[in-house]
């Protein structure tokens, strides 16, 4: 097995450290599935943060070990933000142990998210098969059965992290859009490779053929 690379090393700390956390996050409803299946986890996150650059994934590293070493859960901040559209009377009983946000951070946050959006909507548009497998679009489509869509999941999300991370995910967002890239769409191109798919074109036309 080839040796891991610094990039990968954080990737893995990482996700090691949000499933540890994941692992104590409560249900209302009792224990989820997801949280007794690693490996979709870890293939998943792992995805997501080897899209970034080591300098956000040293921050967000660090965001994770003082959460913990303070006694807090960056993952349950997140999915306790996600009960706001899905489970709001929940929310209510919550919010008050979540940190505040500046409004400034919120402005961020919303940019980040609407970048997200387009980029969404181009993998809608060329990799429709891979796309309809995923979370719903927008958070105007949340609701108990279908849960939160990519818009809240990723909006709350960003709230869970510190204000060193937001600021270091915002400006590479910025600067991925006006290289005309696509952040979401490495990310997916990540998730494929790790379900053994050379190309998103081959996980496009072999997700066309199954169906769901």
């Amino acid at each position: 097995m080839p040796e891991l690379g610094k990039k990968e090393q954080l990737v893995f700390e990482i996700t090691q450290l949000e499933w540890d956390m994941f692992q104590h996050v409560y249900n209302t409803g009792g224990r989820a599935s997801c949280q007794d299946n690693p490996d979709t986890f870890f293939k998943m996150r792992m995805s997501q943060w080897l899209a970034y650059s080591e300098e956000v994934l040293e921050s967000y590293r660090d965001d994770c070990v003082k959460a913990i070493e303070n006694g807090d859960n960056l993952l349950w901040q997140k999915y306790a933000r996600m009960m706001e559209t899905t489970y709001p009377e929940e929310y209510e009983n919550v919010k008050q142990y979540l940190p505040e946000i500046s409004e400034e951070s919120m402005e961020k946050i919303e940019e980040i998210v609407k970048i997200h959006l387009g980029w969404d909507a181009f993998m809608a548009e060329h990799y429709p098969n891979i796309r309809k497998r995923g979370r719903a679009a927008t958070t105007g489509e949340d609701n108990v059965a279908a849960g939160s869509s990519m818009e809240s999941y990723l909006r709350c999300e960003l709230m869970s992290y510190s204000e060193r991370t937001r600021e270091l995910i915002y400006r590479e967002t910025k600067a991925a859009f006006a290289a005309g890239e696509n952040t979401l769409q490495d990310i997916i191109a990540n998730e494929t490779r790790f379900y053994g798919y050379e190309t998103l074109e081959e996980a496009e036309k072999k997700h066309g053929e199954i169906k769901i």
